[in-house]
């Protein structure tokens, strides 16, 4: 995840499953400064092989961000340190969240504190710890509350050492389940 500079901003998904996953079954949803989950909606297309990233940028970001990018144009990566977004994994009637950046229907006015650093969110890049081997569908557990226990690595703006990279110790986990754990509404504008 990256708040970067002007429109440097970038969001980045990793698969460490162990096989490839068919990315139409995922979406991202954000929400700005507290509105609604479907404010934004992008239904992801491709495969993501193991150990692979997908990088979506906004499309007027840096030339380096550019050349990493799987998609652009993205309205998800229109965004300052208060939206929240989240990974979702649709299959037919189940919907699963799989991972969130922020909190749901929140506003924090600025931005997120991550791993103690207030603001965490606005003018930083985060990066998720090797340690952390699944996506987290509580947000204070993930951001934790110093950097010891949270899940993330705080960066400087503009930092993307780890552009279209991650790694991990982790041996590889199988995709999310596909139950009716939660459930999202959503509407979803195909002619974009």
């Amino acid at each position: 995840y990256a708040e970067g500079s002007s429109n440097n901003k970038y969001i980045e998904i990793y698969n460490g499953t162990g096989m490839p996953v068919d990315l139409s079954n995922y979406v991202i949803m954000q929400n700005s400064n507290g509105g609604p989950w479907d404010e934004y909606t992008d239904v992801l297309s491709g495969t993501l092989a193991n150990g692979d990233v997908y990088v979506i940028a906004n499309s007027s970001a840096d030339s380096l961000i550019l050349a990493e990018a799987d998609l652009t144009g993205s309205g998800i990566c229109f965004f300052n340190g208060d939206d929240a977004r989240a990974l979702i994994k649709v299959i037919g009637t189940d919907t699963t969240v799989c991972d969130y950046i922020g909190e749901f229907p929140i506003d924090p006015g600025t931005g997120w504190d991550v791993a103690g650093v207030t603001n965490a969110t606005k003018e930083h890049t985060l990066v998720r710890k090797s340690t952390v081997c699944k996506g987290d569908t509580s947000w204070s557990n993930s951001a934790g509350t110093d950097s010891i226990n949270s899940q993330w690595i705080v960066l400087a703006q503009n930092d993307w050492t780890h552009l279209d990279s991650h790694s991990t110790n982790c041996s590889s986990q199988p995709p999310p389940p596909t139950s009716n754990s939660v459930t999202i509404t959503y509407n979803v504008d195909v002619s974009n």
